[in-house]
Protein backbone atom coordinates (compact mmCIF):
# COMPACT_ATOMS: atom_id res chain seq x y z
CA UNK A 1 0.00 0.00 0.00
CA UNK A 2 0.86 3.61 0.03
CA UNK A 3 3.64 5.01 2.27
CA UNK A 4 2.91 8.59 1.72
CA UNK A 5 -1.11 9.38 1.73
CA UNK A 6 -2.90 12.68 1.91
CA UNK A 7 -4.44 14.20 4.23
CA UNK A 8 -8.40 14.81 4.72
CA UNK A 9 -7.89 17.63 6.71
CA UNK A 10 -6.03 19.85 4.05
CA UNK A 11 -8.98 19.34 1.79
CA UNK A 12 -10.68 21.42 4.62
CA UNK A 13 -8.40 23.92 4.43
CA UNK A 14 -8.16 24.18 0.61
CA UNK A 15 -11.66 24.57 0.72
CA UNK A 16 -11.53 27.26 2.88
CA UNK A 17 -9.07 29.27 1.92
CA UNK A 18 -10.49 29.23 -1.72
CA UNK A 19 -13.96 30.30 -0.29
CA UNK A 20 -12.71 33.31 1.68
CA UNK A 21 -10.43 34.28 -1.50
CA UNK A 22 -14.09 33.70 -3.52
CA UNK A 23 -15.73 35.71 -1.40
CA UNK A 24 -13.14 38.69 -1.49
CA UNK A 25 -13.08 38.83 -5.09
CA UNK A 26 -16.80 38.09 -5.06
CA UNK A 27 -17.41 41.12 -2.76
CA UNK A 28 -14.94 43.19 -4.08
CA UNK A 29 -16.27 42.82 -7.52
CA UNK A 30 -19.68 44.21 -6.14
CA UNK A 31 -18.29 46.91 -4.26
CA UNK A 32 -16.55 48.25 -7.06
CA UNK A 33 -19.60 48.06 -9.60
CA UNK A 34 -21.84 49.62 -6.64
CA UNK A 35 -18.98 52.64 -6.57
CA UNK A 36 -18.89 52.30 -10.04
CA UNK A 37 -22.95 53.35 -10.07
CA UNK A 38 -23.99 55.39 -7.01
CA UNK A 39 -20.10 56.65 -6.04
CA UNK A 40 -18.25 56.56 -3.16
CA UNK A 41 -19.66 53.93 -1.30
CA UNK A 42 -18.41 52.33 1.82
CA UNK A 43 -18.36 48.53 2.48
CA UNK A 44 -20.63 47.27 4.95
CA UNK A 45 -20.45 45.80 8.13
CA UNK A 46 -22.92 42.74 7.30
CA UNK A 47 -19.79 41.58 4.79
CA UNK A 48 -18.07 40.34 7.84
CA UNK A 49 -21.17 38.75 9.11
CA UNK A 50 -21.38 37.29 5.86
CA UNK A 51 -17.98 35.89 5.39
CA UNK A 52 -18.34 34.36 9.21
CA UNK A 53 -21.63 33.02 8.52
CA UNK A 54 -20.45 31.29 5.25
CA UNK A 55 -17.15 29.66 6.91
CA UNK A 56 -19.01 28.23 10.02
CA UNK A 57 -22.28 26.61 7.52
CA UNK A 58 -19.31 25.42 5.34
CA UNK A 59 -17.12 23.98 8.57
CA UNK A 60 -20.34 22.16 9.52
CA UNK A 61 -20.95 20.54 5.97
CA UNK A 62 -17.00 19.58 6.25
CA UNK A 63 -17.47 16.99 9.10
CA UNK A 64 -20.02 15.15 7.11
CA UNK A 65 -18.52 14.94 3.91
CA UNK A 66 -16.25 11.72 2.81
CA UNK A 67 -13.30 12.40 1.29
CA UNK A 68 -10.88 9.78 -0.84
CA UNK A 69 -7.04 9.57 -1.20
CA UNK A 70 -6.80 12.78 -3.89
CA UNK A 71 -3.67 10.86 -5.48
CA UNK A 72 -6.34 8.27 -6.62
CA UNK A 73 -8.47 11.06 -7.87
CA UNK A 74 -7.68 12.67 -11.80
CA UNK A 75 -8.22 16.36 -12.54
CA UNK A 76 -11.56 16.08 -14.13
CA UNK A 77 -12.80 13.90 -11.17
CA UNK A 78 -11.84 16.85 -9.17
CA UNK A 79 -13.09 19.48 -11.13
CA UNK A 80 -16.77 17.27 -11.48
CA UNK A 81 -16.40 17.58 -7.83
CA UNK A 82 -18.30 20.72 -7.83
CA UNK A 83 -21.35 19.52 -6.12
CA UNK A 84 -19.67 20.26 -2.64
CA UNK A 85 -20.00 24.02 -3.44
CA UNK A 86 -23.18 23.83 -5.04
CA UNK A 87 -24.37 22.37 -1.71
CA UNK A 88 -22.61 24.92 0.20
CA UNK A 89 -24.30 27.67 -1.89
CA UNK A 90 -27.65 26.32 -1.30
CA UNK A 91 -27.36 26.01 2.37
CA UNK A 92 -26.01 30.14 2.12
CA UNK A 93 -29.59 30.70 0.14
CA UNK A 94 -31.40 28.68 2.53
CA UNK A 95 -30.16 31.18 5.79
CA UNK A 96 -30.52 33.38 3.12
CA UNK A 97 -34.26 33.25 3.39
CA UNK A 98 -34.79 32.36 7.18
CA UNK A 99 -32.22 35.09 8.24
CA UNK A 100 -32.59 38.18 6.01
CA UNK A 101 -31.33 40.46 8.48
CA UNK A 102 -28.29 38.91 8.51
CA UNK A 103 -27.54 37.72 5.28
CA UNK A 104 -28.64 40.09 2.34
CA UNK A 105 -26.81 38.84 -0.60
CA UNK A 106 -27.98 39.63 -4.55
CA UNK A 107 -28.61 36.65 -6.45
CA UNK A 108 -26.27 37.75 -8.88
CA UNK A 109 -23.84 37.83 -6.05
CA UNK A 110 -24.52 34.22 -4.92
CA UNK A 111 -23.51 33.50 -8.81
CA UNK A 112 -20.46 35.38 -9.03
CA UNK A 113 -19.65 33.63 -5.49
CA UNK A 114 -20.65 30.41 -6.88
CA UNK A 115 -18.29 30.54 -10.18
CA UNK A 116 -15.54 31.75 -8.21
CA UNK A 117 -15.44 29.10 -5.81
CA UNK A 118 -15.79 26.37 -8.03
CA UNK A 119 -12.51 27.85 -9.93
CA UNK A 120 -10.67 28.63 -7.21
CA UNK A 121 -11.32 25.56 -5.03
CA UNK A 122 -10.79 23.52 -7.92
CA UNK A 123 -7.32 24.98 -8.72
CA UNK A 124 -6.29 24.72 -5.50
CA UNK A 125 -7.22 21.09 -4.81
CA UNK A 126 -5.37 20.14 -8.08
CA UNK A 127 -2.58 21.61 -7.30
CA UNK A 128 -2.67 19.65 -4.22
CA UNK A 129 -3.12 16.35 -5.88
CA UNK A 130 0.09 17.71 -8.12
CA UNK A 131 1.63 17.92 -4.74
CA UNK A 132 0.60 14.49 -3.69
CA UNK A 133 1.32 12.50 -6.04
CA UNK A 134 4.75 13.94 -6.86
CA UNK A 135 5.52 13.20 -2.72
CA UNK A 136 4.23 9.69 -3.60
CA UNK A 137 6.27 8.92 -6.39
CA UNK A 138 9.31 10.62 -4.73
CA UNK A 139 9.17 8.37 -1.24
CA UNK A 140 7.38 4.91 -3.16
CA UNK A 141 9.22 4.13 -6.05
CA UNK A 142 10.10 0.55 -4.41
CA UNK A 143 6.83 0.05 -3.87
CA UNK A 144 5.13 0.70 -6.90
CA UNK A 145 8.13 -1.32 -8.65
CA UNK A 146 7.30 -4.31 -6.67
CA UNK A 147 3.62 -4.51 -7.08
CA UNK A 148 4.59 -5.65 -10.74
CA UNK A 149 6.25 -8.75 -9.10
CA UNK A 150 3.22 -9.12 -6.75
CA UNK A 151 -0.07 -11.06 -7.12
CA UNK A 152 -2.51 -8.76 -9.49
CA UNK A 153 -5.91 -9.38 -8.80
CA UNK A 154 -8.03 -8.87 -11.35
CA UNK A 155 -11.92 -8.85 -11.06
CA UNK A 156 -14.00 -9.38 -14.42
CA UNK A 157 -18.10 -8.34 -13.97
CA UNK A 158 -20.48 -8.54 -17.00
CA UNK A 159 -20.04 -12.44 -18.75
CA UNK A 160 -22.40 -14.40 -18.16
CA UNK A 161 -20.31 -17.67 -17.92
CA UNK A 162 -17.47 -19.46 -18.76
CA UNK A 163 -18.20 -21.67 -21.77
CA UNK A 164 -21.06 -19.35 -22.51
CA UNK A 165 -21.44 -18.29 -26.22
CA UNK A 166 -21.11 -14.64 -26.87
CA UNK A 167 -18.53 -11.79 -27.42
CA UNK A 168 -17.48 -11.57 -23.66
CA UNK A 169 -17.65 -15.23 -22.61
CA UNK A 170 -15.55 -16.04 -26.04
CA UNK A 171 -13.25 -13.22 -24.96
CA UNK A 172 -12.76 -14.37 -21.75
CA UNK A 173 -11.85 -17.90 -22.04
CA UNK A 174 -8.97 -16.86 -24.38
CA UNK A 175 -7.81 -14.85 -22.46
CA UNK A 176 -7.41 -16.58 -19.27
CA UNK A 177 -5.92 -19.66 -21.41
CA UNK A 178 -3.05 -17.43 -23.25
CA UNK A 179 -2.63 -15.99 -18.96
CA UNK A 180 -3.29 -19.68 -17.63
CA UNK A 181 0.65 -19.41 -16.76
CA UNK A 182 0.86 -16.53 -15.39
CA UNK A 183 2.02 -16.21 -11.62
CA UNK A 184 1.76 -12.19 -11.59
CA UNK A 185 -2.16 -11.97 -11.99
CA UNK A 186 -4.96 -13.50 -10.47
CA UNK A 187 -8.13 -13.74 -12.10
CA UNK A 188 -11.89 -13.50 -10.43
CA UNK A 189 -15.20 -13.93 -12.74
CA UNK A 190 -18.65 -13.26 -11.58
CA UNK A 191 -21.30 -16.21 -13.42
CA UNK A 192 -24.60 -16.20 -13.62
CA UNK A 193 -25.84 -18.56 -11.05
CA UNK A 194 -29.87 -18.86 -12.81
CA UNK A 195 -31.99 -17.56 -15.57
CA UNK A 196 -30.89 -17.22 -19.38
CA UNK A 197 -27.25 -18.12 -19.69
CA UNK A 198 -26.68 -19.14 -16.58
CA UNK A 199 -23.52 -21.07 -15.82
CA UNK A 200 -23.47 -25.37 -16.13
CA UNK A 201 -20.88 -26.92 -14.08
CA UNK A 202 -21.81 -30.17 -15.14
CA UNK A 203 -20.97 -29.18 -18.93
CA UNK A 204 -17.76 -26.92 -18.22
CA UNK A 205 -14.74 -28.95 -18.20
CA UNK A 206 -12.52 -28.34 -15.90
CA UNK A 207 -14.60 -26.87 -13.20
CA UNK A 208 -14.28 -27.86 -9.65
CA UNK A 209 -16.50 -27.10 -6.75
CA UNK A 210 -15.17 -24.88 -4.06
CA UNK A 211 -18.71 -23.81 -1.96
CA UNK A 212 -22.20 -23.05 -3.37
CA UNK A 213 -21.21 -20.35 -4.84
CA UNK A 214 -17.48 -20.22 -5.86
CA UNK A 215 -15.38 -22.87 -8.58
CA UNK A 216 -12.61 -23.10 -9.37
CA UNK A 217 -11.72 -23.54 -13.51
CA UNK A 218 -8.06 -24.44 -14.28
CA UNK A 219 -7.01 -22.36 -11.06
CA UNK A 220 -9.07 -19.55 -12.34
CA UNK A 221 -11.34 -18.23 -9.01
CA UNK A 222 -14.72 -18.02 -10.28
CA UNK A 223 -17.93 -16.86 -8.36
CA UNK A 224 -21.95 -17.33 -8.99
CA UNK A 225 -24.24 -14.16 -8.86
CA UNK A 226 -28.12 -15.25 -8.56
CA UNK A 227 -30.94 -12.87 -9.83
CA UNK A 228 -34.10 -12.59 -9.26
CA UNK A 229 -36.60 -14.31 -11.66
CA UNK A 230 -39.17 -11.52 -11.58
CA UNK A 231 -36.79 -8.94 -13.12
CA UNK A 232 -37.12 -10.04 -16.78
CA UNK A 233 -34.80 -8.17 -19.07
CA UNK A 234 -33.17 -6.44 -16.12
CA UNK A 235 -31.96 -9.32 -14.90
CA UNK A 236 -28.56 -8.18 -16.73
CA UNK A 237 -28.76 -4.97 -14.33
CA UNK A 238 -29.20 -6.88 -11.20
CA UNK A 239 -25.95 -9.66 -12.01
CA UNK A 240 -23.49 -7.11 -12.43
CA UNK A 241 -24.55 -4.76 -9.58
CA UNK A 242 -24.82 -7.83 -7.27
CA UNK A 243 -21.37 -8.44 -8.92
CA UNK A 244 -19.42 -5.59 -8.12
CA UNK A 245 -21.13 -5.50 -4.58
CA UNK A 246 -19.60 -8.98 -4.07
CA UNK A 247 -16.18 -7.94 -5.90
CA UNK A 248 -16.00 -4.82 -3.54
CA UNK A 249 -16.78 -6.74 -0.30
CA UNK A 250 -14.09 -9.22 -1.44
CA UNK A 251 -11.31 -6.52 -1.72
CA UNK A 252 -11.99 -5.25 1.53
CA UNK A 253 -12.73 -8.32 3.50
CA UNK A 254 -9.53 -9.87 1.90
CA UNK A 255 -7.08 -6.77 2.00
CA UNK A 256 -6.53 -6.55 -1.55
CA UNK A 257 -4.29 -4.30 -2.80
CA UNK A 258 -4.35 -2.44 -5.69
CA UNK A 259 -7.32 -4.72 -7.36
CA UNK A 260 -8.28 -4.04 -10.59
CA UNK A 261 -11.65 -4.52 -11.67
CA UNK A 262 -12.82 -4.72 -15.35
CA UNK A 263 -16.82 -4.31 -16.00
CA UNK A 264 -17.84 -5.78 -19.47
CA UNK A 265 -20.85 -3.69 -20.89
CA UNK A 266 -22.40 -0.33 -19.46
CA UNK A 267 -25.53 -1.71 -17.31
CA UNK A 268 -25.18 -0.22 -14.35
CA UNK A 269 -23.31 3.07 -15.19
CA UNK A 270 -25.64 5.05 -12.50
CA UNK A 271 -25.07 2.80 -9.65
CA UNK A 272 -21.28 2.15 -9.71
CA UNK A 273 -20.08 5.53 -8.34
CA UNK A 274 -20.10 4.68 -4.58
CA UNK A 275 -18.68 1.22 -5.97
CA UNK A 276 -15.97 3.04 -7.73
CA UNK A 277 -14.89 5.17 -4.60
CA UNK A 278 -14.37 2.23 -2.93
CA UNK A 279 -11.78 0.95 -5.80
CA UNK A 280 -9.95 4.07 -5.64
CA UNK A 281 -10.24 3.75 -1.52
CA UNK A 282 -8.57 0.14 -1.84
CA UNK A 283 -5.56 2.10 -4.36
CA UNK A 284 -7.43 0.21 -6.99
CA UNK A 285 -8.56 1.02 -10.72
CA UNK A 286 -11.96 0.76 -12.38
CA UNK A 287 -11.53 -0.12 -15.83
CA UNK A 288 -14.92 -0.24 -18.35
CA UNK A 289 -15.49 -1.73 -21.41
CA UNK A 290 -18.52 -0.11 -23.42
CA UNK A 291 -19.21 -3.05 -25.75
CA UNK A 292 -21.13 -2.07 -28.95
CA UNK A 293 -24.16 0.56 -29.31
CA UNK A 294 -26.40 -1.42 -26.39
CA UNK A 295 -29.14 1.25 -27.35
CA UNK A 296 -29.12 -0.19 -30.93
CA UNK A 297 -30.36 -3.59 -30.52
CA UNK A 298 -33.55 -4.68 -31.15
CA UNK A 299 -34.78 -6.53 -28.60
CA UNK A 300 -34.89 -3.54 -26.49
CA UNK A 301 -37.62 -1.53 -26.07
CA UNK A 302 -37.45 2.32 -26.61
CA UNK A 303 -37.21 3.12 -22.53
CA UNK A 304 -34.87 0.61 -22.16
CA UNK A 305 -32.89 1.91 -24.91
CA UNK A 306 -32.74 5.17 -22.75
CA UNK A 307 -31.41 3.41 -19.97
CA UNK A 308 -28.77 1.66 -21.64
CA UNK A 309 -27.91 5.43 -23.14
CA UNK A 310 -27.87 7.06 -19.92
CA UNK A 311 -25.58 4.04 -18.60
CA UNK A 312 -23.43 4.51 -20.57
CA UNK A 313 -22.66 8.36 -20.09
CA UNK A 314 -22.52 7.22 -16.16
CA UNK A 315 -20.49 4.07 -16.71
CA UNK A 316 -17.54 6.68 -18.66
CA UNK A 317 -17.94 9.09 -16.10
CA UNK A 318 -16.89 6.89 -13.29
CA UNK A 319 -14.50 4.47 -15.53
CA UNK A 320 -10.51 4.94 -15.16
CA UNK A 321 -9.76 3.66 -18.63
CA UNK A 322 -12.14 3.06 -21.15
CA UNK A 323 -11.10 -0.18 -23.16
CA UNK A 324 -13.07 -0.13 -26.58
CA UNK A 325 -12.51 -3.72 -29.35
CA UNK A 326 -12.95 -1.60 -32.14
CA UNK A 327 -11.91 1.53 -33.56
CA UNK A 328 -15.02 2.60 -34.37
CA UNK A 329 -16.17 2.50 -30.76
CA UNK A 330 -13.11 4.55 -29.35
CA UNK A 331 -13.44 7.19 -31.74
CA UNK A 332 -17.74 7.21 -30.86
CA UNK A 333 -16.18 7.24 -26.97
CA UNK A 334 -14.40 10.31 -27.49
CA UNK A 335 -16.18 12.48 -29.44
CA UNK A 336 -19.53 11.49 -27.95
CA UNK A 337 -17.79 12.30 -23.87
CA UNK A 338 -15.72 14.70 -24.81
CA UNK A 339 -16.19 16.75 -22.09
CA UNK A 340 -15.47 13.75 -19.61
CA UNK A 341 -12.03 13.49 -21.45
CA UNK A 342 -12.16 9.95 -21.41
CA UNK A 343 -8.87 8.25 -20.81
CA UNK A 344 -8.97 5.27 -23.87
CA UNK A 345 -7.16 2.04 -25.16
CA UNK A 346 -8.24 0.24 -28.45
CA UNK A 347 -7.56 -3.20 -27.42
CA UNK A 348 -9.45 -5.74 -29.95
CA UNK A 349 -10.13 -9.57 -29.31
CA UNK A 350 -8.28 -12.22 -30.60
CA UNK A 351 -8.29 -15.41 -33.17
CA UNK A 352 -6.62 -18.57 -33.40
CA UNK A 353 -5.03 -19.26 -36.78
CA UNK A 354 -3.60 -22.62 -35.97
CA UNK A 355 -5.56 -25.73 -37.36
CA UNK A 356 -7.87 -27.81 -35.75
CA UNK A 357 -6.24 -30.07 -33.15
CA UNK A 358 -8.71 -33.04 -34.12
CA UNK A 359 -8.09 -34.80 -37.26
CA UNK A 360 -11.11 -35.45 -39.75
CA UNK A 361 -11.65 -39.29 -38.41
CA UNK A 362 -11.43 -38.56 -34.79
CA UNK A 363 -14.93 -39.83 -33.47
CA UNK A 364 -15.93 -36.71 -31.30
CA UNK A 365 -16.12 -34.55 -35.16
CA UNK A 366 -17.27 -37.89 -36.65
CA UNK A 367 -20.04 -38.44 -33.99
CA UNK A 368 -21.03 -35.10 -33.90
CA UNK A 369 -21.80 -35.20 -37.97
CA UNK A 370 -23.75 -38.54 -37.92
CA UNK A 371 -26.13 -36.74 -34.45
CA UNK A 372 -27.47 -34.22 -37.24
CA UNK A 373 -27.21 -35.68 -40.14
CA UNK A 374 -24.49 -33.85 -41.54
CA UNK A 375 -21.78 -34.70 -44.11
CA UNK A 376 -17.91 -33.26 -43.73
CA UNK A 377 -17.34 -30.52 -45.76
CA UNK A 378 -20.73 -29.97 -47.14
CA UNK A 379 -22.42 -27.65 -44.61
CA UNK A 380 -22.33 -24.05 -44.00
CA UNK A 381 -22.34 -22.63 -40.18
CA UNK A 382 -23.52 -19.64 -37.92
CA UNK A 383 -22.71 -19.47 -34.43
CA UNK A 384 -23.98 -16.84 -31.68
CA UNK A 385 -26.51 -16.34 -29.83
CA UNK A 386 -29.97 -16.98 -30.71
CA UNK A 387 -30.97 -12.86 -30.36
CA UNK A 388 -32.79 -10.75 -32.75
CA UNK A 389 -29.75 -8.31 -33.88
CA UNK A 390 -27.62 -11.25 -35.07
CA UNK A 391 -30.51 -11.82 -37.55
CA UNK A 392 -30.82 -15.46 -38.21
CA UNK A 393 -34.51 -14.35 -39.16
CA UNK A 394 -32.98 -13.50 -42.58
CA UNK A 395 -30.03 -15.58 -42.96
CA UNK A 396 -32.56 -18.58 -42.73
CA UNK A 397 -35.27 -16.52 -45.12
CA UNK A 398 -31.91 -16.32 -47.48
CA UNK A 399 -30.86 -19.70 -47.13
CA UNK A 400 -33.67 -21.46 -47.96
CA UNK A 401 -34.37 -18.80 -51.17
CA UNK A 402 -31.00 -20.58 -52.17
CA UNK A 403 -30.30 -23.74 -54.09
CA UNK A 404 -27.51 -24.50 -53.10
CA UNK A 405 -26.86 -28.49 -52.14
CA UNK A 406 -25.83 -27.98 -48.66
CA UNK A 407 -26.92 -28.10 -45.01
CA UNK A 408 -26.81 -24.97 -42.64
CA UNK A 409 -25.67 -25.94 -39.45
CA UNK A 410 -27.02 -23.46 -37.19
CA UNK A 411 -24.85 -23.26 -33.98
CA UNK A 412 -26.41 -21.10 -30.91
CA UNK A 413 -27.75 -20.87 -27.37
CA UNK A 414 -31.77 -22.13 -27.08
CA UNK A 415 -34.36 -19.66 -27.29
CA UNK A 416 -37.48 -21.50 -27.51
CA UNK A 417 -39.64 -17.86 -28.15
CA UNK A 418 -37.53 -16.72 -31.04
CA UNK A 419 -37.34 -20.50 -32.76
CA UNK A 420 -40.90 -20.60 -32.48
CA UNK A 421 -41.39 -17.20 -34.19
CA UNK A 422 -39.15 -18.02 -37.04
CA UNK A 423 -40.96 -20.90 -37.36
CA UNK A 424 -44.52 -18.87 -37.87
CA UNK A 425 -43.28 -16.69 -40.18
CA UNK A 426 -40.49 -19.08 -42.10
CA UNK A 427 -41.91 -22.64 -41.87
CA UNK A 428 -38.00 -23.73 -41.74
CA UNK A 429 -38.57 -27.10 -40.86
CA UNK A 430 -40.05 -27.84 -43.90
CA UNK A 431 -36.64 -27.32 -45.61
CA UNK A 432 -34.38 -30.14 -44.19
CA UNK A 433 -31.02 -28.36 -44.86
CA UNK A 434 -31.92 -26.06 -41.92
CA UNK A 435 -30.68 -27.67 -38.98
CA UNK A 436 -30.21 -26.14 -35.27
CA UNK A 437 -27.18 -28.28 -33.97
CA UNK A 438 -27.46 -26.67 -30.33
CA UNK A 439 -24.14 -25.79 -28.68
CA UNK A 440 -20.66 -26.68 -28.72
CA UNK A 441 -18.78 -26.02 -25.48
CA UNK A 442 -15.81 -28.40 -26.34
CA UNK A 443 -13.30 -26.09 -27.82
CA UNK A 444 -10.75 -28.79 -29.94
CA UNK A 445 -14.80 -29.81 -31.50
CA UNK A 446 -15.59 -26.31 -32.53
CA UNK A 447 -12.51 -25.72 -34.37
CA UNK A 448 -12.46 -28.61 -36.42
CA UNK A 449 -16.36 -27.09 -37.32
CA UNK A 450 -14.82 -24.13 -38.25
CA UNK A 451 -12.33 -25.17 -40.48
CA UNK A 452 -14.38 -27.89 -42.28
CA UNK A 453 -17.28 -25.96 -42.72
CA UNK A 454 -18.01 -24.81 -46.69
CA UNK A 455 -18.56 -21.13 -45.08
CA UNK A 456 -19.69 -18.72 -42.19
CA UNK A 457 -22.35 -16.93 -42.40
CA UNK A 458 -21.89 -13.61 -39.90
CA UNK A 459 -25.15 -11.55 -39.39
CA UNK A 460 -24.26 -9.69 -36.47
CA UNK A 461 -24.79 -5.85 -36.66
CA UNK A 462 -24.36 -4.29 -33.46
CA UNK A 463 -21.40 -3.70 -31.22
CA UNK A 464 -17.78 -3.65 -31.68
CA UNK A 465 -15.14 -6.57 -32.44
CA UNK A 466 -16.98 -9.72 -32.68
CA UNK A 467 -14.97 -12.88 -31.25
CA UNK A 468 -17.25 -15.43 -32.99
CA UNK A 469 -16.08 -13.00 -36.25
CA UNK A 470 -12.68 -13.94 -35.45
CA UNK A 471 -12.86 -16.84 -34.90
CA UNK A 472 -14.33 -18.14 -37.99
CA UNK A 473 -11.61 -15.60 -39.88
CA UNK A 474 -9.01 -17.56 -38.48
CA UNK A 475 -10.28 -21.06 -39.36
CA UNK A 476 -12.93 -21.06 -41.77
CA UNK A 477 -11.85 -19.87 -45.39
CA UNK A 478 -14.72 -18.10 -46.92
CA UNK A 479 -16.42 -15.76 -44.74
CA UNK A 480 -20.06 -14.22 -45.76
CA UNK A 481 -20.38 -10.95 -43.78
CA UNK A 482 -23.25 -8.90 -43.46
CA UNK A 483 -22.41 -5.42 -44.27
CA UNK A 484 -21.55 -3.01 -41.45
CA UNK A 485 -18.45 -1.01 -40.83
CA UNK A 486 -17.71 -2.91 -37.59
CA UNK A 487 -17.37 -6.45 -39.47
CA UNK A 488 -15.92 -3.95 -42.61
CA UNK A 489 -12.97 -3.25 -40.17
CA UNK A 490 -12.51 -6.61 -39.17
CA UNK A 491 -12.09 -8.73 -42.15
CA UNK A 492 -11.20 -5.76 -44.60
CA UNK A 493 -10.91 -7.36 -48.34
CA UNK A 494 -10.69 -11.10 -46.74
CA UNK A 495 -14.53 -11.71 -46.61
CA UNK A 496 -17.39 -11.17 -48.58
CA UNK A 497 -20.08 -8.97 -47.55
CA UNK A 498 -24.17 -9.24 -48.34
CA UNK A 499 -26.37 -6.59 -47.42
CA UNK A 500 -30.33 -6.86 -45.72
CA UNK A 501 -31.60 -6.50 -49.63
CA UNK A 502 -33.89 -9.56 -50.35
CA UNK A 503 -31.71 -12.14 -52.25
CA UNK A 504 -28.33 -10.71 -51.92
CA UNK A 505 -26.74 -13.50 -49.35
CA UNK A 506 -28.65 -16.25 -51.17
CA UNK A 507 -26.90 -14.54 -54.04
CA UNK A 508 -23.56 -15.34 -52.46
CA UNK A 509 -24.92 -18.80 -51.26
CA UNK A 510 -25.56 -19.36 -55.21
CA UNK A 511 -22.46 -18.66 -56.62
CA UNK A 512 -19.78 -20.31 -53.64
CA UNK A 513 -18.86 -22.81 -56.17
CA UNK A 514 -17.16 -19.88 -58.02
CA UNK A 515 -15.27 -18.46 -55.72
CA UNK A 516 -11.32 -19.09 -54.57
CA UNK A 517 -12.11 -20.91 -51.04
CA UNK A 518 -8.12 -20.93 -50.74
CA UNK A 519 -7.57 -17.86 -51.90
CA UNK A 520 -9.89 -16.07 -48.99
CA UNK A 521 -8.41 -18.49 -46.65
CA UNK A 522 -5.08 -17.45 -46.32
CA UNK A 523 -6.19 -13.72 -46.79
CA UNK A 524 -8.66 -14.35 -43.80
CA UNK A 525 -5.39 -15.99 -41.91
CA UNK A 526 -2.87 -13.07 -42.62
CA UNK A 527 -5.49 -10.41 -41.80
CA UNK A 528 -5.74 -12.47 -38.43
CA UNK A 529 -2.14 -12.69 -37.74
CA UNK A 530 -1.49 -9.22 -38.49
CA UNK A 531 -4.11 -7.29 -36.46
CA UNK A 532 -5.40 -9.68 -34.25
CA UNK A 533 -3.08 -12.09 -32.20
CA UNK A 534 -4.58 -13.38 -29.21
CA UNK A 535 -1.28 -13.41 -27.65
CA UNK A 536 -0.97 -9.46 -28.32
CA UNK A 537 -4.32 -8.92 -26.93
CA UNK A 538 -3.22 -10.27 -23.88
CA UNK A 539 -0.26 -9.14 -23.40
CA UNK A 540 -1.94 -5.71 -23.82
CA UNK A 541 -4.25 -6.42 -21.18
CA UNK A 542 -1.81 -7.67 -18.16
CA UNK A 543 -0.27 -3.92 -18.99
CA UNK A 544 -3.20 -2.28 -18.34
CA UNK A 545 -4.28 -4.38 -15.61
CA UNK A 546 -1.35 -3.83 -13.66
CA UNK A 547 -1.00 -0.73 -11.74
Amino acid sequence: MYSFKSKETVFVIIDLIGLVLSFVVSMGIRFLLLNEIFGNVSPSGTYRNNLALSLGVYFLYSIVRKYISIENLSNREIIDTTQQQTIFVLLISIITRVFPQVFMPSLSLMGVFYVISIAIISGLQILYRCYCVRRLSNSDKNTKLNRYTDTQHVYIIGAKSIGLYGGYETFLMNLLQQHSGNVHIKYHIANKANGQGSMELNKVPGTVSINDIEFNYYGVHCFMVSVPKWAGSAQAIFYDLKALKWVCDHIEKNHIPHPTVYILACRIGPFEGRYARSIRKAGGQLIQNPDGHENWRKKWSLPVRIYWKISERFAVRNADLIVCDSKRIEEYIQEEYDSYHPSTAYIPYGSDVAGATLKDDDPKYVNWLADHNLHDRKFIISVGRFVPENNHVLMIREFMKSDIDMDYAILTTENSALAAEIQQKLNYKSDPRIKFVGTVYDAELLAKIRENAAAYIHGHEVGGTNPSLLESMGKTNVNLLLDVEFNREVAENAALYWTKEAGSLAGLLNSLDSIDSEDYGKRAKQRMRHAYSWKSVADKYEEIFSI
